[in-house]
């Protein structure tokens, strides 16, 4: 299993009366370094243009200005953001990723996000369309990036207009299109993530994906889910991993957790779950159609994750997320510069060393 950090790009995670509610970038950097000295394999940064934990008044970082920054100053550490299709074209996001690639000097990650604030699409000047449309425009952007880092050979141009891509390649003698790489390296597309719940999300990552990356869930969701685009991704030839929201409250009892837990909760804050839970539904999005107010305290129910315990009980809690199929831990913390160390020192280190063990045997 790989375990990452989600920077705080919106500031605190929680939908609560006391958490900081705009973004810190200083931090953000800071995280980033202290992560990749702790060991951490990856950062997450996702790319929302309205702050969609404390409101569209609030700030937000730009996830690829900062995973741009971050790069220059770590040599390790994976990097992986978020890409909204419509908000950026594919060959601006191939030519960003061919850059970043250059700066950082390893393989980076691309989540694919449909989007579901129709306030950002109209700020934006991007056509808000319904969930299926929303989906349709991911998979033609997918195409077309694919495209441009492996153009196809022999590809007829009005077979490729038809197809709905963009079709950029000049046409050779024989109505064939050529391939030029437009100075894009090959080396430098990244991994695919999509996220998503939906039966379109499963087909798309089993599709395109390498990663399917999922929001908290109860154990037999996430079974199902894992399940499903596992058999998809056979049927394509290909391999899933997948990828879990997780927010962590280890300390060193269980009671001592659990209080925790319970005062998160007790200082909810009513009004902004409530702006968020109509602005969700009117999407039309699944991951959030079944939530309760306690579920949507977190943004991305990092909660129903169940890193919640003691040491000893979130050692046990990844070792069995393992067992369901996930591969990947992007985990959300209080205050990542206290939380981190602990987290790693006392679980990823033992979970690595027991994997370890298990393997030898």
């Amino acid at each position: 299993m790989l375990f990452g950090i989600w920077l705080p790009v919106y500031g605190g995670w929680l939908r609560t009366l006391d958490q900081p509610s705009g973004p810190d970038v200083a931090a953000c950097l800071a995280i980033a370094q202290q992560a990749e000295a702790l060991g951490f394999d990856f950062l997450y940064a996702s790319e929302n243009l309205l702050n969609c934990i404390h409101g569209p008044a609030e700030g937000v970082a730009d996830a690829w200005s900062l995973l741009g920054a971050i790069a220059a100053k770590t040599t390790k550490v994976g990097l992986s953001g978020a890409v909204k299709p419509g908000f950026r074209s594919p060959f601006l996001v191939a030519r960003m990723i061919d850059t970043l690639t250059r700066i950082a000097e390893r393989r980076l990650g691309v989540n694919i996000v449909c989007g579901w604030w129709k306030e950002e699409f109209e700020l934006s000047g991007v056509d808000y369309l319904d969930h299926a449309g929303r989906y349709d425009r991911a998979a033609a952007f997918l195409r077309d990036f694919h495209r441009l880092f492996q153009p196809p050979l022999g590809t007829l141009f009005d077979e490729d207009a038809a197809a709905g891509g963009f079709a950029p390649f000049p046409r050779l003698p024989g109505g064939e299109a050529a391939a030029p790489s437009y100075g894009l390296d090959a080396a430098a597309l990244p991994e695919i993530w999509i996220s998503g719940h939906s039966a379109r999300a499963t087909m798309m990552a089993a599709e395109w994906g390498d990663c399917l990356f999922l929001n908290g869930m109860d154990d037999a969701t996430l079974a199902a889910h894992v399940a499903a685009a596992r058999q998809q991704a056979n049927r394509f030839g290909r391999t899933l991993k997948v990828a879990l929201n997780a927010y962590v409250i280890v300390t060193e009892t269980a009671a001592q957790a659990e209080q925790r837990r319970r005062a998160v909760l007790s200082r909810r804050n009513p009004e902004t779950i409530a702006f968020f839970r109509t602005v969700m539904e009117a999407s039309g999005a699944s991951a959030w159609a079944a939530l309760d107010d306690e579920q949507m305290v977190d943004s991305n129910a990092g909660l129903e994750a169940g890193l919640i315990g003691s040491f000893e009980e979130v050692r046990e809690r990844v070792a069995a997320l393992a067992a369901l199929g996930v591969d990947k831990l992007v985990c959300q913390f209080d205050d990542p510069m206290r939380d981190a160390g602990p987290f790693m020192k006392r679980v990823i280190r033992p979970h690595r060393e027991a994997t370890a063990r298990s393997v030898r045997a």
